[in-house]
C-alpha cells in the first residue's frame, strides 16, 4: 500500500483537470480549453490532457478581469463618457475620475 505525506496528499487534491476547473469557476469545458489554448490562462499540459494548480487558478481569477462580461466593455465606455462629461461641467479632473476607477478596480479585485 502507498502511503502520502499530509502535504503531498493535499498538493494531489489542489490539482484539477479541464471538467474540475470548469465546475469550479461555473465555466463550460469548452471555454476552459479555448482560455488555455489562447494562453490565457495558466495550465499544465501531462501528456494530452491539461492540468490546473488550484492556487494558481485562484491567482489568476483574482488578477483577470476574466469575470467581466465581455459586452461589459462597451457598457464601462459609455457610462465612463458620460460620467466625465458631467465632471467637466463639475471642474473634476480627467485624473481624478481615473484615480477612483482604479480604486475601484483594485478593491473589486481584492474582494474576488
Amino acid at each position: 500500500m502507498l502511503y502520502f505525506t499530509r502535504e503531498v496528499s493535499t498538493m494531489i487534491k489542489a490539482i484539477m483537470n479541464v471538467e474540475d476547473v470548469a465546475r469550479y469557476l461555473g465555466f463550460s469545458v469548452k471555454k476552459i480549453y479555448r482560455l488555455v489554448e489562447t494562453n490565457k490562462m495558466p495550465a499544465s499540459k501531462v501528456g494530452r490532457q491539461y492540468r490546473f494548480i488550484k492556487d494558481v487558478v485562484d491567482r489568476w481569477l483574482k488578477d483577470s478581469d476574466i469575470l467581466i462580461r465581455p459586452d461589459w466593455d462597451k457598457r464601462l465606455d459609455t457610462v465612463l463618457g458620460r460620467m466625465r462629461a458631467r465632471a467637466s461641467r463639475k471642474n473634476i479632473s480627467t485624473e481624478d475620475i481615473a484615480r477612483e476607477i482604479n480604486q475601484v478596480r483594485s478593491q473589486r479585485r481584492a474582494d474576488a
